[in-house]
């Protein structure tokens, strides 16, 4: 007898198939299980590992064993003539088949009944994870969002913490309202296992008409906390009450009146956090009961202070504005209170970004976030916001990405659900070149805090820095009706078009824009009249005070008199180009190396500056060093950005065969050249005589292109 016919007679296959479509069920078991629990997503995880390990013991032992009247034996210890194998067979092919009809029927019973289309109107998204039907007429995409997600199950242990009403009516108070808010917030994201939806989704809702129902149903959730708190004198007084939504049912409710200190703020949002997990999931862990106990700081000031620099912080623009002016109330913070480690930690966050942006690359800034560091881990070295304040320093600081990655998940072990620290851990992922990783981390953050507008727009970055044209459209479309107020996702969706060739729509939204200090509309504004080949409005946008902010900045320093002198050296003004290609030059020879990512763009820069006037070596140089500063292979995001710029480079000073082989090549690389780009831009027009480069260069979508 064949092999072959032997693991037919021995019923191996048989139990092959039984093993594969039980660990079907089970995994179907296993993901329900996970969203009603609360497990992590690593259980499920689990679950595939042991049935993939499972398989092959499963099959060895249907191959050695076989079942007898007597029970199972060893397959060599059993007759030939006494086996029933065959009978075993026909069992587990009614078992099979039996299964498979339970399978069939369920599939069936799923498409046609639990998600069943609406015929009225085609269904889109409308964000990464909340899929709704476009808004009839008269009503609202935000009520149709709700009515539309009023259905679906929502997660028993998800809970809102509605803004506390500020019931001191006294204006000064309502940071300090807002900032024990966040801090109750921040206390619940320690809390493995519960769905908390961040501050800024639910900062909406302040002084909403809403019903209790209806927030729910926008937000998903199964639990609402609501309360106020009313300083008078040297007392404060806090209520709140929890509430089941699907039954309308008050699960607990307590008024604090206790003396004005902040051993008492933390006792009572520590008293708070425990009522809510007890009756949203279930008694607490001794670990989480002392984590909730610790008091950042007893200096009441100094607590305030961190409460001022921490609105600031939580503004929703990534404006260096923000940064400047927490700096203040942070520095107060930590001279209050020296050994208040998350107000050290926040400085940590606000230095580097002053370094990071480029308002301030000086040395002594530098210093100044190295000494913020060693104090916050000095004071609370195993504190969360100190591990993802030390994330942050090897992000912004050293540039070490895949580092950062690793530190910001052991931060986030301690805090499952912060929505920021997720949020910046996507940013960290998609530099360190795990793209996919990050779309998924910013989904991950949008499902906590779906309000925040940061999440969705660097989402959008990512995909078309990634040239995801296409999944970057949908979801700018779909976010811009859910933010309008989101300025850079306006950018993006200028970019958008951009990089698929229609400058018209891109010149109309653009035309709709008021400027804003910003990295994103700065590049946009700069690259349309460009590519537009309007080179007198593209000497006018730097004119606008907005882009002058942005052009103070390290990393954009020599861009205005670089840009200026294409805008001329393209019309044809050889000997203006020059007076402002030099001052480029003169500018960023001047400067002092910040040792940072900025200082790959400021040579990149450099380099265009030499070859404008003809100093073809230098220009060279300067860009090999800036790809050897901030090389693709350490940073897979922007690396691409200065290789594809000595690829213009070595275009421009003779070595065209280098440059066609590095065309090629970052055509391919998923963050590289976008073919639009190079079809458009006339700061290649040097290489159009050169049926290669056109080749190359030809858009795939372009009409001669498809013939």
């Amino acid at each position: 007898m064949s092999f072959f016919e032997e693991l037919k007679r021995r019923n191996v296959f048989r139990v092959g198939i039984a093993y594969v479509i039980a660990a079907w069920i089970l995994l179907q078991l296993t993901d329900v299980l996970v969203e009603l629990l609360g497990l992590p997503d690593t259980a499920g995880k689990f679950v595939v590992l042991l049935l993939v390990i499972g398989f092959v013991p499963a099959v060895i032992f249907a191959w050695a064993f076989e079942m007898t009247p007597d029970g199972i034996k060893l397959e060599k210890d059993v007759d030939r003539s006494e086996s029933i194998t065959h009978k075993t067979g026909r069992k587990l092919d009614y078992t099979i088949i039996g299964v498979l009809i339970i399978v069939a029927g369920y599939f069936i019973w799923e498409s046609r009944f639990q998600n069943a289309p609406d015929i009225s109107a085609e269904a889109t998204v409308i964000s990464a994870n909340t899929p709704v039907i476009p808004a009839k007429a008269g009503t609202s995409a935000e009520n149709q969002t709700a009515q539309t997600t009023a259905s679906k199950p929502r997660n028993p242990n998800s809970i809102a913490v509605l803004p506390f009403a500020n019931r001191s009516n006294q204006e000064n108070d309502m940071f300090f309202t807002d900032g024990i808010h966040d801090d109750l917030l921040t206390q619940l994201a320690k809390i493995k296992g519960l769905k908390v939806i961040s501050r800024t989704s639910v900062m909406k809702y302040k002084n909403t008409t809403k019903t209790i129902p209806e927030i729910a149903a926008e937000l998903q959730v199964s639990n609402i906390l609501e309360g106020g708190i009313q300083r008078a004198g040297k007392r404060i007084r806090i209520n709140a009450q929890l509430i089941d939504v699907a039954n309308d049912q008050h699960l607990w409710a307590e008024t604090f009146d206790r003396e004005m200190t902040v051993e008492n703020i933390f006792d009572i949002q520590s008293e708070i956090a425990r009522h809510i997990v007890q009756a949203v999931r279930g008694e607490m862990t001794e670990a989480e009961v002392l984590n909730l106990a610790r008091i950042p700081t007893s200096n009441l000031q100094a607590y305030e202070s961190y409460l001022q620099a921490l609105a600031l912080t939580n503004r929703s623009d990534y404006s260096q504005e923000n940064y400047i002016e927490a700096e203040v109330w942070a520095r107060r913070a930590v001279e209050l209170d020296p050994e208040f480690s998350q107000a050290w930690a926040m400085l940590v966050e606000i230095h580097a970004q002053a370094t990071w942006i480029g308002y301030d690359a000086s040395p002594e800034r530098f210093a100044l976030v190295k000494e913020a560091l060693d104090n916050a881990i000095r004071y609370g070295p195993d504190l969360a916001e100190t591990i993802a304040a030390k994330a942050e320093y090897q992000y912004r600081v050293e540039n070490k990405y895949k580092q950062s990655v690793v530190t910001f998940k052991q931060a986030l072990m301690l805090l499952p659900g912060d929505a920021d620290i997720i949020h910046r851990l996507a940013v960290a992922e998609r530099r360190a070149g795990y793209m996919e990783d990050a779309v998924a981390s910013f989904a991950r953050a949008l499902e906590l805090d779906p309000g925040h507008s940061r999440s969705p727009t660097t989402m959008v970055e990512t995909l078309l820095q990634m040239n995801e044209i296409e999944r970057a459209t949908k979801l700018i479309d779909q976010f811009m009706l859910r933010y309008p107020d989101a300025r850079d996702l306006r950018s993006s969706k200028v970019q958008s078009y951009i990089n698929r060739g229609d400058l018209d729509s891109a010149r109309m939204l653009m035309d709709s824009m008021q400027p804003w200090v910003s990295s994103s509309y700065f590049v946009t504004a700069t690259l349309l009249p460009l590519l537009e080949r309007d080179y007198k409005g593209l000497r006018e946008i730097f004119e606008l005070p907005e882009i002058a902010i942005s052009t103070g900045n390290r990393g954009f320093t020599g861009n205005e008199q670089t840009m200026l002198a294409w805008s001329y050296y393209l019309s044809g003004d050889i000997e203006q180009a020059g007076v402002h290609a030099r001052n480029s030059i003169e500018l960023l020879t001047s400067l002092e190396p910040t040792g940072s990512y900025i200082d790959a763009f400021e040579r990149s820069t450099l380099a265009v500056a030499y070859a404008l006037i003809g100093e073809n070596e230098k220009a060279v140089a300067a860009a090999h060093e800036s790809v050897r500063l901030m090389p693709e292979s350490k940073d897979p995001m922007f690396g691409t950005d200065v290789s594809e710029t000595r690829a213009m480079i070595l275009g421009m000073t003779g070595h065209r065969e280098e440059a066609l082989a590095e065309i090629e090549r970052l055509l391919i690389v998923p963050t590289g050249f976008n073919r639009w780009m190079l079809y458009l831009d006339p700061r290649w027009d040097f290489f159009r005589d050169d049926e290669r480069f056109n080749e190359l260069a030809r858009p795939l979508d372009l009409p001669e292109a498809k013939q």
